[in-house]
């Protein structure tokens, strides 16, 4: 089986996804593939031995082409086709924009290529915090109270957050890894971090900011049709947000396992995370994140993450080794595209005849 693993992109999450694919590489069985897009998002082929640090200032010298409607990719060197190579099944590895966003839902599904991973509309959702409150509201889910900010309307002087008490969380609205993420308690760090977020986005959302809260991580995938979740777990921080630095660069365990947290709680978010994952229609393994408020112990959902970093193995590890998670994707993602591969996708029509335009 010929493995296609797709990372990087042109992201300000581009190294997280190279130490997600690095990782990913380890759980699926076959001839593996490794595509990586640099921040150019020009394609390459990379050995699969190279580490995350040898990625950087490393020239590639061959190039990917994904070959629409044949299932296949071409390898290149500068405008030679060197070889092609048939692809059973891709897995998307990539984090934020030009990637976890669709991107590379579309690529494969043009490509028919199977894919571990969120169809198109999904993953769109996924990526736009403001589209996935939206969403949530629609299937019943609560959300913490917020606002959309336009950059004209930053320009202009004409947003307003009077209905939203201090303190606020700002965010660029396609972004994740905490990047850009600010915690505000007036109005002057509002508009410090309003030109932080606008540099990243050009819409902004800003949120109340709880007080008195712990955060919540669940996983979901399909297991033989049915939705299965994982165990949960909580991060930990030594801040007022989870941090870029707590969740990659510190080189302390930054999340307490599912024994340390409330069972309702527990049995609750993964009731939640179930829901999400059905009524969304996602697929592959996503992983979403909530805030539980202490005063009151009302859950919200925070995020939803389509391409979870690591692919979220973390929270399977006490149920399935390494290689069942990844076969189990794999299977999947095989089952979704035969099943899709029974659509009618033509229709015969009279229309280009030139019946219709003869006057």
């Amino acid at each position: 089986m010929n493995i296609l693993i797709i990372y990087g992109g042109q992201s300000c999450e581009h190294d997280i996804s190279i130490i997600t694919a690095c990782l990913a590489k380890g759980y699926f069985r076959g001839n593996i593939i490794s595509a990586y897009f640099d921040k150019q998002n020009r394609c390459f082929a990379v050995p699969n031995d190279f580490t995350p640090a040898k990625h950087t200032n490393h020239t590639f010298r061959e190039q990917i082409s994904f070959c629409f409607g044949e299932k296949r990719i071409a390898i290149c060197k500068g405008k030679r086709v060197k070889r092609y190579v048939d692809i059973d099944v891709a897995v998307n590895c990539c984090h934020g924009v030009c990637g976890e966003d669709g991107s590379v839902s579309a690529i494969c599904q043009m490509t028919s290529i199977p894919l571990v991973g969120s169809n198109l509309l999904s993953s769109a959702v996924a990526m736009d915090k403001i589209a996935t409150k939206y969403a949530l509201h629609a299937i019943g889910m609560p959300t913490v109270k917020g606002c959309r900010i336009t950059r004209e309307q930053f320009e202009q002087s004409t947003y307003s957050t009077d209905d939203i008490a201090y303190p606020v969380i700002i965010k660029p609205n396609r972004l994740g890894s905490s990047i850009g993420i600010t915690l505000c308690h007036n109005k002057e760090e509002l508009q410090n971090a309003l030109k932080v977020a606008f540099s990243y986005d050009n819409d902004v959302l800003c949120e109340r900011a709880l007080t008195n809260f712990y955060e919540v991580n669940c996983s979901a995938m399909r297991v033989n049709n049915v939705v299965q979740t994982s165990d949960v777990d909580t991060p930990i921080t030594a801040h007022d947000l989870l941090t870029f630095e707590d969740k990659y660069i510190s080189q302390s365990k930054w999340c307490k396992p599912t024994v340390d947290i409330n069972a309702d709680v527990q049995t609750a978010v993964q009731s939640m995370t179930q829901q999400i994952y059905q009524q969304l229609g996602f697929s592959g393994v996503i992983r979403v994140d909530y805030l539980v408020d202490k005063t009151d112990g009302k859950i919200y959902v925070n995020e939803i993450n389509s391409i979870p970093g690591s692919l979220a193995y973390g929270l399977w590890s006490n149920i399935y080794t390494q290689a069942q998670f990844g076969k189990l994707l794999v299977d999947q993602a095989i089952a979704d595209y035969q099943r899709d591969c029974q659509l009618v996708r033509s229709y015969n029509s009279s229309v280009l005849s030139g019946a219709i335009n003869k006057k």
